[in-house]
This record gives C-alpha cells, structure tokens and sequence, in this order.
C-alpha cells in the first residue's frame, strides 16, 4: 500500500523533474534523500546565480536611464543653443562670416546628434536591463521550486522509513 502511495506521489514530480533516479521515482528512500538534497543543492544554486543577474539587471536598468536623462538634457540644451544662434545669425557680410556660421550651427547638430545616439543606447541598455531582470526572476522562481522539491522528497524519505503518510511534492 505504502509504495502504491509512494509512486503516485513521486510521479507528480517526474513529470515536472526528469532528473531523478528510477530508485527515487521507485520509492527507495535512500535515493529520495540522495536526489532531494541534489535537488535542493542545484536550485539553491540557480538562485544565488540568478539573484547576481538580477543585481546586474538592475545596474543596466539605472545606467540606461541615466543615460537617457543626460541624452535628453543634452538635446534640450543643443536646441535651445541651436535658437540662440539661429536668431543671432543672419547678419553676415562676408563668405567667411557666413562659413563661421555654418560651422557653429554643424557643431551643434553635431552635439544634438550625439545626443539622440546616447537616448537610443540608454533606451537599449533600459531593454536589456529588463530583460535580464525578467529572465533572473524566472531563474529564482525555478531554483526555489527545486529547491521545494527536493525538500520535500527528503522529508518524504524520512516519512518512508517512519510508515508516516507521504507529503505531495509540489510541481
């Protein structure tokens, strides 16, 4: 009775645990503790992992709109010196003057350019700060899940050999 109960316990977790042994999946309490502390040793790992890419996840988020905020204030400070020189110019008389002109104006295109470059690096940076965030709390989720599983199938080899009713392990 004890094994038929055993089995469909333990084969909640094979679908979703493939790593395990036939002797775990079978039963065997020795190989269920040997495979929960596994379990548990592998997600505790991908957590401690994870939880690093989420710092640096965060790190890019806040460098990202950093440089959003520095390129926006740069676009705002090209285009006001753009109208500044823009209604200060016109008075030329010379071909020089006017080249002295047109070259002022190409420096703050320029600027407004170089600008617009670093509120596109920032928005690509925030993007992949999200994206490495999103896929470390995936990673935490699935390194706690394991490490439940495998808690659990330790404390189920405990119940085996104690003829104590058998705990789900979780999917």
């Amino acid at each position: 009775m004890m094994l038929i109960l055993v089995a469909a316990i333990v084969s909640g977790c094979a679908s979703s645990r493939p790593n395990l042994s036939d002797a775990a999946l079978s039963g065997d309490p020795v190989s269920m503790e040997r495979d929960g502390a596994r379990l548990n040793n592998q997600g505790a790992k991908l957590v401690k992992d994870a939880e690093q890419e989420l710092i640096e996840g965060r790190k890019q988020l806040r460098d990202g709109e950093a440089m959003v905020q520095a390129g926006s204030t740069r676009v705002t400070n090209a285009r006001f010196e753009y109208k500044d020189l823009a209604n200060a110019s016109g008075g030329a008389s010379t071909p020089t003057a006017v080249a002295d002109e047109a070259k002022k104006l190409r420096a703050i295109g320029r600027r407004w350019e170089d600008a617009i470059d670093t509120i596109r690096d920032g928005n690509q940076l925030v993007n992949k700060g999200n994206k490495t965030i999103a896929e470390a709390q995936e990673e935490i989720r699935r390194g706690r899940q394991m490490m439940e599983q495998g808690s659990t199938l330790v404390r189920n080899s405990a119940r085996i050999r104690n003829n104590e009713a058998l705990l789900p392990v979780p999917e």
